[in-house]
């Protein structure tokens, strides 16, 4: 099933480059991510007060260690919210979106030195150099 929610995840991440281009043109990347921020807000507590808000709730009020990881995190989703919104009206969507695509590389560097697991073999290490180097050639384009 991992492979659907992923696959499909791509297709409306792309989908969301293509129509952020568009809306870029109009208004500013704070006022865009304003609005979905806050209807994503409403939606997933919605969702969340449905399902499991309640328990994690709970979980979070005793875990210390997992606060500071939900915070850091929410943290980081802000700011690269933040900047690729910034580099798609600086540039467009097409190559912020291939750039942006190095991410897997941080990925693994970021699961080794924060958490000392490492989920890295041939096919993922030949997957990452073939991005790294789509990402290098459009640069120079």
């Amino acid at each position: 099933m991992w492979i659907f929610y992923a696959f499909f995840a791509a297709i409306l991440w792309g989908l969301n480059y293509s129509l952020a281009e568009k809306i870029l043109r109009s208004i500013s990347p704070i006022t865009l991510l304003a609005f979905e921020m806050l209807i994503g807000t409403l939606v997933f507590f919605i969702l969340g007060y449905a399902t499991q808000l309640k328990g994690d709730i709970a979980i979070l009020a005793t875990n210390r260690e997992l606060r500071l990881l939900v915070s850091a995190e929410i943290g980081v989703v802000l700011l690269a919210s933040l900047l690729i919104v910034c580099s798609i009206q600086a540039k467009n969507a097409t190559v912020a979106g291939i750039v942006e695509l190095i991410y897997p590389l941080f990925t693994i560097f970021f699961t080794a030195l924060l958490f000392q697991e490492s989920h890295l073999n041939i096919p993922v290490f030949i997957g990452g150099g073939l991005i790294l180097m789509g990402v290098v050639i459009i640069s120079f384009a």
